[in-house]
């Protein structure tokens, strides 16, 4: 149920649409204003927008999240003739600088079976995942011929290269040791994940590598990932480029936001130039975000317009949403 709190204030709003299409009509100078001091290490490309994000449960689908605790970095464009677009998510990639992201098991076999693994002739199938101790354990069905129920229970860790490995102590299949992931998986059906890199899975040796660039659905991430753990029953990754940026100031205090800044975005009709955009939930803690559906969170929200024209935009939690969806099918 949409609270009083949560309806567009419609004064506030059309004033805040109004001076939004006076900032793009008359754009001033393409610089960054005194208060949102320019990066110190790294100089963002031609065409990108800077990113930071704080506390938000960044959706990639109604059924997989990202906990986002912190995050720095550039929205890039896939395509130099189009800007960062919300309503297409391929438009853009998220380069990060830094990061500190989380992931729930449930969420990242969700991803493994929903989009790293569905594709014709997929090898695996059905994957759950669990956490014992500090090790991460798979169950799932192995197609060799055969359908073959497996386990794997592993360690985690960076790879050189920025990617995360899953490495296979012990296997099992049909309650029975493996020696290794060739003698469970095989020559061909290791090659069979090998060959599509495009879903961000791979096996090498008794290693399985995930690669963040390619294992979601867009908006991507690009990154290097320096360390790997399992804290709280979460697989949390840390970022680091190596090239650290100055942070970012928002206009608003949050404890759940992102903030957007420089570059050019665009949203619905609107183009925003020399972005300042800020997005903010409707309730405390982190906030709970689904730029699929962006649109839904920010009908239900308000906008107000900053003295530096920029816009803040305060959408209803997306949490509102599946509640009430959850109600409905009850």
């Amino acid at each position: 149920m949409v609270t009083q709190g949560m309806r567009c204030a419609p004064r506030v709003h059309k004033l805040a649409l109004c001076t939004l299409w006076l900032c793009l009509l008359e754009p001033g100078p393409q610089t960054v204003a005194q208060d949102h001091p320019p990066e110190e290490h790294a100089t963002p490309r031609a065409g990108s927008v800077q990113i930071q994000m704080r506390n938000v449960n960044f959706r990639l689908t109604r059924d997989i999240a990202l906990e986002v605790r912190s995050l720095r970095g550039q929205m890039q464009r896939t395509r130099p003739e189009t800007p960062v677009t919300f309503d297409d998510p391929e438009s853009f990639l998220v380069e990060v600088s830094s990061a500190e992201i989380a992931i729930t098991p449930a969420s990242l076999a969700t991803l493994l079976n929903s989009y790293v693994l569905a594709y014709k002739d997929a090898p695996i199938k059905h994957l759950e995942l669990t956490v014992k101790g500090e090790k991460l354990v798979q169950k799932g069905i192995l197609h060799k011929g055969i359908d073959l129920p497996f386990e794997i229970e592993g360690s985690l860790s960076a790879t050189d290269d920025g990617n995360i490995r899953l490495h296979a102590d012990k296997i099992k299949s049909e309650h029975l040791p493996v020696k290794g992931l060739l003698h469970l998986f095989g020559e061909d059906l290791s090659k069979l994940l090998k060959d599509r890199p495009d879903r961000g899975m791979q096996v090498v040796g008794d290693d399985i590598i995930l690669s963040p660039r390619t294992l979601t659905p867009a908006p991507h991430l690009q990154g290097h990932v320096t360390k790997v753990v399992i804290a709280n029953n979460k697989i949390v990754q840390y970022f680091d480029s190596g090239r650290p940026v100055a942070p970012l100031k928002p206009p608003v205090r949050a404890a759940g936001y992102l903030y957007h800044r420089g570059g050019v975005i665009r949203f619905g009709k609107l183009t925003m130039n020399d972005a300042d955009l800020e997005i903010v939930g409707d309730r405390p803690g982190t906030f709970d975000f689904f730029q699929r559906e962006y649109l839904k969170q920010l009908v239900n929200g308000y906008s107000k317009t900053t003295a530096s024209k920029g816009l803040v935009a305060h959408m209803a939690d997306y949490s509102h949403f599946t509640s009430r969806t959850a109600r409905v099918e009850d």
